[in-house]
């Protein structure tokens, strides 16, 4: 039996409007049909979902839209019995669910010359289990067709994608295949940072010819290339980097793009977090920064935070002074108190309600004393204490986040003249 074919990478950058399709990990193969399918072969429709009303049939290479279908059916399961109503010019009829005539996706007409950059396999249908053998060169080809659907189980679509091509043996079909026509690039000047060794392409693609490998350090930027999310990876980005020998590609990871320099200090009346690189203030690779005016030499923004390069005795690190401000607000006194927990007490990372640690009902009863207090705007008293592994903050009384949060402290303006 022909399966659909359901793996490999998309390259392109065009969306799909076809719904989810993907194996499950099980014996038989179940299939999330997609409400739009395409006809490969000519199929017969039918005004009963039994199949005894013949009405006719239709051409190959149409896409028609399913009206009704069976969600959760094995294509290994007596699939001839099962129907999908579908739309057509004589009003809603029924077809077979067979994997033999259909396959998912949207078909379109094209007419258009790519370059492929690699070898590709040829196939005789857009079919998993139809590949002959025959592999063909990087060269420009002709396309006449196209089949494209989303192979996502779940998040951001991810474009698949079959092409018929002209060729010697007529026409073929290859699947999700990367030519130069498809590179989008836009063009920006800016820097991107690199914090280890990065290898270089010829294309922003990791099958082209290598050019070299850049050590860590900064680069300058000409263009970019933002490819489709994929699942776990979101949304990575390609790259150009102007160097002496000419440009190059990369695709590289934890990069830094667009610092920006400044001059002007930068105030941390309560210290804060220094690290290598902007990151998680979670991160536990980090330099303790006491309170002081520090000189501020570049930023970079994350969203709506502002991180800054600054110089220390030490070296230079990167600090987030909004941040530093909600792990250590102002005003923080010494305390010896006794703070009581019960099975109500909620603990935090540092006194912020969306910083939850640990979660009511976490706690036998007992006491703990704190060593530090900080009182908030609101009127709100928070306790600092010692964990187990960490510290936490406890708000007075088992408090719990109140209806209508406090107003985020203002960050964007981390740097003073």
């Amino acid at each position: 039996m022909k399966k659909w074919l359901m793996s490999g990478t998309a390259f392109l950058l065009l969306a799909s409007s076809a719904s989810i399709l993907a194996p499950a990990r099980t014996n038989a193969m179940i299939v999330n049909v997609p409400w739009d399918v395409t006809l490969i072969r000519e199929t017969a429709i039918y005004d009963d979902e039994t199949f005894t009303k013949p009405a006719g049939s239709l051409a190959p290479f149409q896409t028609v839209h399913i009206t009704k279908r069976d969600s959760g059916w094995s294509m290994e399961d007596h699939t001839e019995d099962k129907g999908y109503l579908i739309e057509t010019w004589q009003g809603e009829k029924w077809i077979k669910a067979d994997p033999e005539t259909l396959v998912p996706g949207t078909y379109r007409p094209e007419s258009a010359t790519i370059t492929l950059v690699d070898k590709q396999e040829l196939y005789d249908e857009p079919l998993q289990e139809t590949a002959g053998g025959t592999v063909i060169s990087p060269q420009q080809v002709t396309v006449t067709g196209t089949i494209e659907w989303d192979e996502a189980d779940f998040g951001p679509p991810r474009t698949a994608k079959f092409y018929r091509i002209r060729t010697w043996l007529g026409e073929k079909w290859i699947y999700n295949s990367f030519y130069k026509e498809a590179i989008r690039e836009k063009a920006v000047s800016t820097t991107v940072d690199l914090f280890k060794d990065t290898e270089s392409f010829e294309l922003p693609y990791t099958g082209s010819a290598k050019t070299g490998t850049l050590k860590s350090g900064r680069y300058p930027v000409t263009a970019v290339w933002e490819l489709p999310p994929t699942i776990g990876d979101g949304s990575p980005t390609w790259y150009k980097v102007s160097l002496p020998e000419g440009e190059r590609w990369i695709l590289p990871e934890g990069e830094l793009a667009g610092v920006q320099e400044t001059t002007g200090k930068v105030e941390l009346p309560t210290g804060g977090k220094g690290f290598e690189k902007p990151t998680y203030y979670d991160d536990e690779n980090y330099a303790e920064v006491a309170p002081g005016s520090y000189d501020a030499f570049e930023t970079w923004k994350d969203g709506e935070l502002e991180w800054v390069h600054i110089r220390t005795e030490s070296g230079a690190v990167w600090v987030n002074p909004g941040l530093a401000l909600k792990v250590r607000p102002a005003g923080i006194i010494p305390t010896d108190e006794e703070v009581p927990l019960t099975s109500r007490t909620t603990t935090y990372k540092y006194p912020d309600w969306s910083r939850i640690h640990n979660t009511k009902g976490y706690f036998v009863p007992q006491t703990v004393k704190a060593f530090e207090k900080w009182l908030s705007p609101e009127g709100m008293t928070w306790y600092h204490v010692h964990g187990t592994w960490d510290d936490w903050w406890i708000p007075e009384n088992d408090a719990e986040e109140p209806a209508k949060q406090p107003a985020e402290t203002e960050m964007n303006s981390a740097v003073t003249e």
